[in-house]
């Protein structure tokens, strides 16, 4: 390195050659520019300094002795690229092709010799210069990359001259999309934003592209994938061209739907003003006040479905017109305010439901029941939707305390889930007050969740199989399978107590799918032999039904066990008709296609009964047992049951009795011409085996 004096951050030369003079001129010359300067004298040792140290430029001879240049260039192109560290080859003036093979594999320049040194510290200069232009770049995109990551915001960056948007994966995320899921135009964020806003966001756009604002920042609403609307903040600063006009704008975009005390949509309290007026009546330093209060948390039934039937901006609608409902039916001015103090309900928009009610001061233990009839009443009242006449129902989950109780704010609103979830479980439009046993049964339950999930994995779970009787015979025309939990504390657990946990906990499907299974191959050794084959009846609840590919797995079934589908009966209660009709005819027309067969079960109870018959494949009725029952001494039992055995056979249907407990109900139906019977009259469940067994035994008379 020469003695000369050089700045601190001057550029570091390698200077390598194996004649010594051309070294030193060079060294000597480049010095005096104030450049910094080591040499090598051959290809090995120039491999060797520029692996210890690093170099802002390297002035590389091709002819060496022991390792020529090109060599040498091929090694340092392996770990430095061009921006990394320019090398200027140099040359005799005879050696264009060397210098072409040079340029072809990664030199950035070259000069000749004799060196012409004005050329050469020009174009040592040049590449300096461009090295160190890559190097603000990269740094400045490492720090963008960086700021990128760790934006909690959304970026977007629209170019004007390809009309093409560069959207964030958080801009997608804001909205529920995922990184391949959103496109690139101007539309695609457009087409999402509320029709009352899009004009709003547009001008705000337009304006600052005109150059008539420094800035655009504009709040407004946005499709989210769950269906509903998010209040978004977008900022963006428009790139302009030297005339003017703007070539691109780029921004951030920001969820601001948390920060808002209010819900954007209802413009009622949010559920974090909620639960701020909810810790201050509860506030340990207030507790000294004595008195009552109610939590109220209200799931309006079906909305999902109807949002989805009606689209996001009728949905919208329906949550106005029921917030204003709610509030109108607590005005201290009504005759509400007998129940609790005035101007001391809180109406709001809730996380945990799809609205909650605070009410202070309730005058006594009868105030939140009162309070729940009034604001079930005025949901149900018809509404009116664009060409749609409504008709609603809500569900709630209530507390009633008193401030000296000492709860906290969350403990109140788990308690009000918990009682909601209960009112659920009851049916829709109900209302449950949450006691100070909800809680113990809610643990129970608990345990007995995770019990059932022990049973499916431990083969805790049997069926046992009731005859279905023809009637006019005493022959048995089939069974329909019941599935047993046999737990090993409480012993048989009937269906009805644990489908309902299977249903909520997400194991209907793998049990249902067993159940099928193991009927199926259960028939299949019962009718080994057999010219005469009886039918088979599985349950299907609304859960299994709307499950995607139900139909494909169901004959999968059927295929791997052997069983002939013109035997099985599925058998579905009315209350999946309340459902997507159109779909739920779909699936079950493809069944009944196969040969299954497609019952009503518990007829008469449930959904607009008539109306479904004459349009679904349905190929059996089976009268439920409330109607069976009373069959023998109530005429009006047995004008339902007798219209409805006429209906069937009009419509070449078959009907079975179900219930059948007496000797009596068993003549009367004879009587009135019942085909099949089914019921404790006859036989409870039995095992599979037993079955067996009546199969080969006498007709029972």
């Amino acid at each position: 390195m020469s003695d000369s004096a050089t700045e601190p951050n001057s550029p570091h030369i390698l200077v390598v050659d194996d004649n010594e003079m051309n070294r030193e001129l060079l060294i000597r010359r480049l010095d005096r520019r104030g450049f910094t300067t080591e040499n090598a004298i051959g290809g090995l040792d120039a491999l060797a300094k520029i692996q210890a140290t690093a170099f802002d430029l390297v002035l590389l001879d091709i002819n060496m002795p022991d390792m020529d240049g090109i060599q040498v260039l091929e090694k340092v192109r392996k770990t430095h690229n061009q921006s990394d560290l320019p090398i200027i080859m140099v040359s005799a003036r005879d050696g264009s092709e060397s210098i072409a093979e040079a340029i072809s594999k990664g030199a950035n320049d070259y000069v000749t010799k004799p060196v012409d040194f004005p050329v050469a510290l020009a174009r040592i200069k040049t590449q300096l210069e461009v090295m160190r232009t890559h190097q603000k770049l990269k740094e400045s995109e490492e720090r963008y990359a960086l700021a990128f990551k760790g934006a909690n915001d959304g970026l977007w960056d629209w170019d004007m001259a390809t009309d093409k948007v560069y959207y964030s994966d958080r801009w997608k995320e804001m909205l529920g999309y995922g990184p391949d899921e959103f496109g690139d135009s101007p539309d695609d964020w457009l087409n999402l934003v509320h029709p009352e806003e899009v004009e709003k966001l547009k001008n705000a756009i337009e304006h600052h592209l005109a150059g008539q604002t420094d800035a655009l920042e504009h709040e407004y609403r946005a499709l989210h994938t769950d269906g509903t609307f998010r209040w978004l903040l977008t900022r963006g600063v428009a790139s302009r061209g030297p005339n003017g006009q703007a070539t691109r704008i780029s921004g951030s975009q920001t969820d601001v739907t948390r920060s808002k005390a209010y819900d954007p949509i209802t413009e009622i309290p949010n559920k974090f003003l909620f639960m701020d007026r909810l810790e201050w009546l509860l506030d340990k330093d207030r507790r000294q006040r004595r008195g009552r209060y109610a939590v109220f948390l209200i799931h309006i039934d079906r909305l999902d479905e109807l949002r989805e039937t009606l689209g996001p901006v009728s949905g919208e609608e329906v949550i106005i017109n029921i917030a204003h409902r709610l509030i109108e039916s607590l005005r201290p001015e009504d005759s509400v305010s007998r129940m609790f103090e005035a101007e001391a309900a809180t109406v709001s928009r809730h996380d945990d439901a799809d609205f909650a009610v605070l009410a202070e001061g309730c005058r006594d233990e009868t105030t939140a029941p009162k309070l729940a009839e009034r604001l079930r009443a005025v949901v149900s009242k018809p509404m009116q939707v664009g060409e749609k006449n409504l008709v609603l129902t809500a569900t709630m989950g209530i507390v009633a305390g008193k401030m000296e109780e000492g709860l906290e704010a969350p403990e109140v609103i788990a308690h009000a889930t918990s009682a909601l979830k209960r009112a659920q479980r009851k049916g829709p439009g109900n209302y449950e007050l949450f006691d100070k046993h909800m809680q113990q049964r809610a643990i129970q339950r608990l345990k007995m969740e995770t019990d059932l999930r022990r049973a499916v994995a431990d083969g805790e779970l049997a069926l046992h199989y009731q005859p279905i009787v023809k009637l006019s015979t005493g022959e048995i025309a089939g069974c329909e399978a019941l599935a047993r939990w046999r737990h090993p504390e409480r012993g048989n657990i009937p269906p009805a107590e644990f489908i309902p946990l299977a249903e909520e906990s997400g194991l209907i499907d793998v049990i249902g799918d067993w159940v099928l299974e193991e009927a199926c191959s259960q028939y299949q050794l019962w009718i080994d032999g057999r010219t005469e084959k009886p039918d088979l009846s599985v349950n299907f609840s609304l859960l299994q039904m709307q499950r995607e590919g139900i139909e494909d797995r169901v004959m999968d079934i059927l295929h791997r066990t052997g069983m002939d589908p013109h035997h099985l009966k599925i058998e579905i209660t009315e209350s999946i008709f309340m459902e997507d009709m159109e779909r739920i005819n779909d699936i079950l027309t493809k069944l009944n296609n196969e040969g299954i067969g497609i019952a009503i079960d518990d007829f008469g109870t449930g959904y607009s009964s008539l109306q479904y018959l004459s349009k679904l494949p349905i190929t059996h009725l089976k009268i439920d047992r409330s109607f069976v029952g009373d069959v023998s001494n109530d005429i009006a039992a047995q004008t339902i049951v007798q219209s409805t055995l006429l209906m069937a056979q009009s419509l070449g249907i078959q009907v079975v009795a179900e219930g059948i407990e007496t000797v009596d109900q068993e003549a009367l139906l004879k009587v009135l011409k019942a085909e099949y019977g089914q019921g404790y009259h006859f036989w409870r469940p039995i095992s599979g085996d037993d079955f067996a067994n009546l199969l080969t035994g006498p007709p029972r008379l």
